[in-house]
């Protein structure tokens, strides 16, 4: 049944959760095997790498233009190792236009967390492997290609979006009498450091937090560790 949703749906998103951090090569096949964009959550930044044309970067409440755009539009989705919490999972109305879910976790309280769901229990890297071999050369790529150009797009137009907010001229603080970086100027200096020099970013409930994980460039899972839903509000969550 999963496989037949897979082989007849045009329309058809992957959502990443935090589960697929250490399952992201299993992941990187199946998304290019099948043709499908890739919608991050919060904890899941860079199991896809990031300038992926596949990779729609962070969808939900917090999310991005491109990853909102995958998710609302949906016909199918394939949820991969996700909680389904607020921000993993609010994107206007979640997910409006689907219609099948494929639901891949370890967990069977999150497996069934949707309407409409076909669940396939398990160890992602070991499900995924199975369904790809169920699949064979049969996995509906070609029906996605407009699809897939239509999120590319979306990608484009985030990438403008955030390369403006980036860019922004300092600003003069009143406190402490200078200039200052806005606040996503601030986070991605900071953040392409860390890349440059191979250290960990981490990242606590709040403000700076959201747009951290909105704003990370991450290529490989483990360059960010980020507090996805506990609302600590800057109590250590990290």
């Amino acid at each position: 049944e999963a496989a037949g949703s897979l082989r007849t749906g045009e329309k058809v998103t992957i959502k990443a959760g935090g589960g697929t951090r250490k399952h992201h090569e299993a992941l990187r096949e199946f998304a290019m095997r099948i043709g499908a964009p890739v919608v991050l959550s919060p904890g899941s930044t860079g199991v896809m790498m990031d300038a992926h044309v596949q990779n729609m970067h962070v969808g939900g409440s917090k999310g991005s233009i491109s990853g909102n755009h995958a998710m609302e539009q949906a016909e199918a989705v394939v949820i991969i190792g996700s909680r389904g919490v607020c921000q993993a999972d609010c994107s206007g109305a979640g997910y409006p236009n689907a219609r099948s879910v494929i639901n891949i976790n370890g967990d069977f309280d999150d497996l069934d967390h949707y309407a409409n769901t076909v669940g396939l229990p398990g160890d992602i890297s070991a499900v995924i492997g199975k369904l790809l071999d169920f699949l064979g050369e049969g996995t509906g790529a070609e029906l996605r290609t407009d699809w897939l150009r239509e999120c590319e797009a979306r990608k484009d137009e985030w990438t403008r979006f955030k390369a403006e907010r980036i860019g922004a001229a300092p600003l003069a603080d009143v406190v402490w009498k200078a200039p200052v970086l806005t606040q996503p100027a601030a986070i991605h200096t900071v953040s392409s450091f860390a890349n440059r020099v191979g250290a960990i970013k981490f990242f606590d409930a709040g403000d700076v937090q959201a747009n951290g994980f909105q704003i990370v460039e991450d290529d490989m899972p483990g360059q960010t560790y980020t507090e996805t839903g506990a609302s600590f509000m800057g109590f250590s969550g990290s």
